[in-house]
Order: C-alpha cells, then structure tokens, then sequence
C-alpha cells in the first residue's frame, strides 16, 4: 500500500469503513486489558455515540484516505470541567480531547497518525484551545511512544484496584 494519503472530513459515506477500524482498535485494546468488549460487540455502537459526543461538543472526525480506502481515523471533542475543578488553572478548563486514533496496521509508521494527530490540534487552535488531552491504556507501549514522538508527555495517572 501506497504511503500517499490525504486527511480529510469524515463523512456519512465513510461509515462502514470506520466501523470496521473501530472494531480493529476496540480488539487490539481488547487484548491490552479485560474491561475492553470484543469490537464486534461494541464497534457500530461506539461509532454512533462518537458521532453525537463530536456534534454536542464541537469536535470533528477526520479520516485518513489513501486508493480510496479509509486507513485510519481519528476523534477529537472539546471538553469543559466544571466548578468542582477550580483547582485547574481557567485557561486550562476547557481543552481539546483526543478520543480515538487508529491506523491500519499495514501503513503504519508512514506518517498517517502525526498528519491525524496535527489536523486534531489545527481544529483546537481554531476554536482558540491551549491544551489537548488523550488517554490510552497504561500497558499500550506502541501508543505511548508515539504520542511521546509527536509532543505529547504524561499528565496525570489513574490506578485502578479489582475488588
């Protein structure tokens, strides 16, 4: 496969494709930890809501695109915290979040994620955002070294305890 793509809006046409990333990504996370559902299970579900959360709070889904076919994708919203987080700075209250970011496997490290990642932080300069946030699995080594190679550094960890 090419690695020539371009980024571009996400459109009702797109569905299916999206879907089927979605679902790719849900089973990769599936594997990482247990409180992930088998992409089948959630993949066209968790489309659907995603579609809505971007409509409610200003956010986009761009795809990737590269011989016609949807090689990875990426979801970006914006966030609000409320007065219960006045220990957070003002400026930083309202800020971009990254949700969902999958590339196909096969085209990989070819550019395609930093070209979704930058078109999601151009959307969040537009709208006049300092700051962008994501979160991933804490065992998703892959996804961490990429982030890291694209500007991104830990802020803040949550630890969990199976009762």
């Amino acid at each position: 496969m090419s690695a020539d793509f371009t980024i571009r809006t996400f459109t009702h046409q797109d569905y299916p494709n999206v879907d089927k990333l979605i679902e790719q990504l849900q089973n990769y996370e599936w594997q990482l930890h247990p409180s992930r559902a088998p992409g089948n299970v959630v993949g066209n579900k968790h489309l659907a809501y995603l579609i809505k959360i971007v409509q409610r709070q200003n956010g986009q889904i761009y795809v990737a695109e590269s011989n016609q076919e949807i090689i990875g994708f990426i979801v970006c919203f914006v966030e609000e915290l409320d007065e219960g987080d006045l220990h957070i700075v003002e400026n930083e209250r309202r800020y971009g979040y990254i949700s969902d970011l999958y590339v196909s496997s096969q085209i990989r490290a070819k550019g395609v994620g930093a070209a979704l990642m930058a078109m999601a932080e151009k959307h969040f300069l537009d709208l006049d955002l300092e700051m962008v946030r994501l979160s991933l699995l804490h065992n998703n080594e892959a996804a961490a070294s990429f982030y890291q190679r694209v500007g991104y550094q830990p802020y803040e960890l949550v630890y969990e305890k199976k009762l």
